[in-house]
């Protein structure tokens, strides 16, 4: 028989033995089919480059500028007015109540001529984990964000993202890419819905108010800001960091999301000088000036740290209160400088806008607690709850002294600066909450929203109308901004 003919009848056979398997082996083998094309598409997601979304380097030289404090405060607003807005970590639920506050700040009228408004007046906006979504944005778009924001985030499905990552496979490349990370992925999604690819640059040709975003270091777990001195540590160019990315290392919940990585530069070829005398600091002084030292030494020692890991800033700071005055602590070349080249800076406002909610001592009365959600609420809500009060104790002593720095200051330029004695300096920290709500009844509501990334339509307007409202109706700020003590 010819070899071919025999080739033909086996393979009959074979076509004939085939088709009286059982079914189940035509399962494995369409089984075996999915996991080989999964197994390659996770292969070509996992093909990326290990410099991906690394923060690009200074060039030899160079130092981060521009977006000084006093840079953008000679540019516009009032010279003898200075506001810095904090908006605190609280997920969608401190993003809208934010969103509200500055919303209402519109109609905050601020005394003197020509009249303005808070709003209008703002310097810097910070923000950490949820806040800084509402930071950023209206950073970048100004009044338009009041607009397009809602529908941009505050209305979106954001956790349908989140859980995407993790159960579509076609965002699996963290998986098997040492080199990316789930945060990588939210930074596709913030970009997509909202920054569409800017970098600080952007912000910094726009002016004020100034953005100060804020993630903790994992290592150290201290604060750190995305502003011009902590990248000067790291020798790192600010202008051309992506936005989106600073968000996603800001909102970095832990165990949920990965870290944001960045590369410490600083080495032979960065000469660009600390943002502190790190020589000049005692070696023996109060803790929280011992901390910050000890932090921007190790950060300035490439060898100790080679590379910074960021997650949610809530974690060392939810109320996005200590980096705006950190550096004011050590003597730095911000804060410091900018009041002693603002002689006439008189009034200083610093307004902590706070959405996060309140523990629960409901629990109290219930016979078994075993929800692991119920449980983290609980003991994450506690810790922040007391750290903030630290916080708050803190800023209001520094704010204390770096007045009494800014009379004496005025008083060696002038004893009358701009009609007004020189030593008429003053400061006020100012807490607006969800607490501030005076409807009994909306205000446990509001502050029972659960944290997450989305929400019901409803209660995001309501935390919107909410955070208007409060700004509207306090005095206290009211009264400081309206300043109509005669001049003398």
């Amino acid at each position: 028989m010819p070899r071919n003919a025999d080739h033909g009848r086996n393979s009959d056979i074979q076509a004939t033995n085939g088709a009286r398997r059982s079914p189940g082996s035509a399962v494995r083998r369409h089984g075996r089919r999915a996991v080989g094309a999964l197994l390659t598409l996770l292969a070509l997601l996992g093909c990326s480059s290990p410099d991906r979304g690394i923060n690009p380097a200074l060039p030899l030289g160079g130092r981060n500028s521009g977006y000084d404090l006093a840079e953008l405060n000679a540019t516009s607003g009032r010279a003898d007015l200075l506001i810095l807005v904090a908006m605190s970590g609280g997920g969608k639920r401190s993003a809208a109540f934010a969103h509200g506050v500055l919303r209402g700040m519109r109609d905050v009228p601020v005394g003197g001529s020509p009249p303005s408004t808070l709003l209008a007046e703002v310097d810097q906006v910070a923000g950490v984990s949820g806040g800084s979504f509402t930071a950023a944005h209206f950073a970048l778009n100004g009044e338009r964000s009041f607009e397009t924001f809602p529908e941009e985030f505050l209305h979106r499905d954001i956790a349908a993202y989140v859980w995407g990552t993790y159960v579509l496979p076609w965002q699996w490349g963290w998986l098997v890419d040492p080199y990316v990370g789930t945060n990588d992925r939210m930074t596709e999604v913030y970009d997509d819905l909202m920054f569409r690819g800017v970098t600080y640059r952007d912000l910094i040709a726009r002016g004020r108010p100034r953005l100060s975003i804020n993630a903790t270091d994992l290592a150290s777990g201290a604060a750190f800001p995305f502003l011009p001195h902590a990248f000067d540590v790291i020798c790192s160019d600010l202008s051309r960091f992506s936005l989106a990315r600073a968000v996603a290392a800001s909102n970095g919940f832990p165990l949920l999301f990965t870290p944001v990585t960045m590369a410490n530069h600083r080495g032979p070829r960065c000469d660009t000088p600390l943002p502190v005398n790190l020589a000049a600091v005692p070696p023996v002084t109060d803790y929280n000036r011992r901390r910050l030292h000890d932090v921007v030494a190790r950060m300035a020692d490439r060898h100790r740290t080679p590379w910074l890991h960021l997650l949610d800033g809530g974690v060392s700071d939810n109320l996005a209160l200590r980096t705006t005055l950190n550096f004011a602590l050590l003597g730095g070349t911000d804060m410091v400088d900018f009041m002693r080249r603002s002689v006439p800076v008189r009034r200083m406002l610093v307004i902590s806008v706070d959405g996060q909610s309140a523990t629960d001592p409901a629990l109290s009365q219930e016979r078994m607690v075993n929800g692991l959600v119920q449980i983290f609420d609980a003991v994450s809500g506690a810790q922040i709850d007391n750290y903030n009060l630290e916080t708050l104790a803190m800023i209001q002593a520094e704010m204390d002294r770096m007045m009494v720095r800014q009379r004496e200051n005025r008083c060696r330029h002038a004893r009358v600066i701009d009609g007004r004695r020189c030593d008429d300096a003053h400061s006020l920290l100012a807490r607006v909450s969800l607490a501030d709500v005076e409807d009994p009844a909306l205000r446990d509501r509001l502050r029972r929203v659960p944290t997450g990334l989305t929400l019901p339509r409803g209660d995001v307007d309501a935390l919107v109308a909410a955070g208007e409202m409060v700004i509207r109706r306090n005095r206290e700020i009211a009264a400081f901004l309206a300043d109509d003590t005669p001049p003398r």
